[in-house]
């Protein structure tokens, strides 16, 4: 949410060089199959200055943050200026007007009716690092007890014919996935209004 959060409100308010790349950008992560999207990101720490570092990311455990991380950040700097979008911008202007600063009329004005958003941007993002496999197999890896999450689990599980323990980690992930969607829809609102998806996550 700290990338998402003023990604969101840049898309949403800013008018910039450049905007259109980065808003294509951020759609990249969401539309790639996740295959591709693991094999996109071993191929850009071949180079520089990404390569000087290869070593310490790829097949480690900061490679599993930053895949989940990547996923995760577009969807909710998406969802994040869906929000601000649906924010009227009268607001923060008579803020301005009456002296405060564009910092002060974010926090004060606008930041409080962004709360829904930020709410369902962090379910989301959550929801979908919680299921990331494609990416993590192909740029993490699944090694026992290093790069292994709960995706990954079900699947080295699998592998090995142990249908129990794939089927209990795959019902502990749908059971912290429905308690987490159901807070969060208590709490945020109607998810339909603020993702722009319908209320439906991307297939993966």
């Amino acid at each position: 949410m700290v990338v998402a959060v003023p990604l969101g409100y840049l898309l949403s308010r800013a008018r910039f060089p450049g905007r259109g790349l980065v808003d294509a950008i951020l759609d990249i992560p969401i539309v790639l199959p996740p295959l591709v999207l693991g094999i996109s990101l071993l191929i850009l720490f071949q180079f520089w200055p990404f390569r000087l570092v290869s070593r310490q990311i790829v097949f480690q455990v900061p490679a599993v943050i930053l895949a989940q991380f990547t996923v995760s950040a577009a969807f909710a700097a998406r969802i994040m200026r869906v929000g601000f979008d649906q924010i009227d911008t009268r607001q923060e202007q008579v803020a301005l007007t009456l002296g405060c600063t564009q910092a002060r009329a974010f926090w004060s004005v606008l930041l409080p009716q962004a709360v829904p958003s930020i709410v369902t941007a962090a379910t989301i993002a959550w929801a979908r690092a919680l299921g990331e496999f494609g990416p993590l197999l192909v740029f993490a890896g699944a090694t026992r007890m290093k790069t292994e999450v709960l995706s990954t689990t079900v699947f080295l599980e699998l592998s090995i014919g142990n249908l129990k323990s794939a089927v209990a980690v795959s019902v502990l992930m749908v059971a912290a996935a429905l308690a987490v969607l159901l807070i969060a829809r208590s709490s945020g609102g109607d998810m339909s209004e603020t993702t722009g998806f319908g209320g439906r996550r991307a297939a993966r």
